[in-house]
This record gives C-alpha cells, sequence and structure tokens, in this order.
C-alpha cells in the first residue's frame, strides 16, 4: 500500500503539477497575445504636432472629454500608477485637476475623435486604443495601461568576482 501510494505521489508531481502549471502560462499568453492584438497602432501623432514635447517618451492617457463622470474615474487611475515612471494623464482643459494641453493643441486630433472620452498614447505618440467612459471600457483601459506601459528592467545580479 505504501509502495503505491507513492508512485501516486510521484505521478501527481512528474505529470499533474506540470500540466497545471503549463496550462496557467498557456492562458496567460493567450491573453496577452489577445490584449496586445487590441492594442495594435490605430494611428499616430506627428512629431511636429507635439511641439512641446508634452506626450512624447511618455505613456499617456489623454482625455478627450472633461464631464463630471468622466474624470471622477480619473484619481483612481492614477492612484494606481502613481509610482510608475513616464505615464500621464493629460485633459484638453484645466478644470480635471490633471495637466492639461495648451489651447488649440493637438485640436484636430481632439475633433477626429470626438465620439470616445479616452486616447491610450504609447512613448513613440502612436495611439493604441480610444475608449467610451462605460465601466467595461474603463476595466479593458487599465488593462491596456499596464501592458503598453514599458516595463523598467531590472538589474541583473552579480557575484562577487
Amino acid at each position: 500500500m505504501g509502495k503505491l501510494l507513492s508512485w501516486i505521489v510521484l505521478g501527481l508531481f512528474l505529470v499533474v503539477v506540470p500540466f497545471i502549471s503549463w496550462y496557467y502560462l498557456k492562458e496567460g499568453l493567450d491573453y496577452r497575445k489577445q490584449a496586445l492584438s487590441e492594442l495594435k497602432v490605430k494611428d499616430s501623432i506627428q512629431v511636429d504636432l507635439d511641439s512641446l514635447l508634452i506626450l512624447k517618451g511618455n505613456t499617456t492617457l489623454l482625455v478627450l472629454q472633461s464631464d463630471k463622470e468622466i474624470t471622477d474615474l480619473l484619481p483612481p487611475i492614477q492612484e494606481q500608477f502613481k509610482n510608475t515612471q513616464n505615464f500621464q494623464i493629460v485633459s484638453f482643459d484645466q478644470t480635471s485637476g490633471f495637466d492639461h494641453l495648451p489651447i488649440g493643441y493637438l485640436s484636430q486630433l481632439k475633433s477626429k475623435y470626438s465620439n470616445d472620452s479616452f486616447m491610450l498614447i504609447d512613448t513613440s505618440l502612436r495611439i493604441r486604443n480610444t475608449y467610451k467612459h462605460d465601466m467595461d471600457a474603463v476595466r479593458k483601459m487599465i488593462e491596456h495601461i499596464a501592458i503598453v506601459i514599458p516595463r523598467v528592467k531590472e538589474s541583473d545580479i552579480k557575484m562577487k568576482q
């Protein structure tokens, strides 16, 4: 009886645990691939249009509309990403309490995407996606921000020689 139990436990560790690990990692990979397919470049901002370099080099959540309902969604997002380097929330007007663009700055972009509430722009001024202000879209936007933000390269562990 003891040998049978040992073989069963060994079989669990050699077959079942690796299978569960593989499945978990595969689900994560599939999720990431699906999210990246949603984040294909939709449009881009010409560098000369960002003459003040407000957006270049930063992952930017651009607030296209400044209704109270929309600006109330911003503080939790700011709180979630407050320790992230090169992430900013920018709006077109001063009422939201966040950084704002000068009057007339990128105005053609605002009019082109006037039906949306938010725009996600990566560090290379590429528009990755636009979002409405319903809760499902906001959840998806937060997931997308986490994917688009460049990862900070961790330093390698070095052995003393």
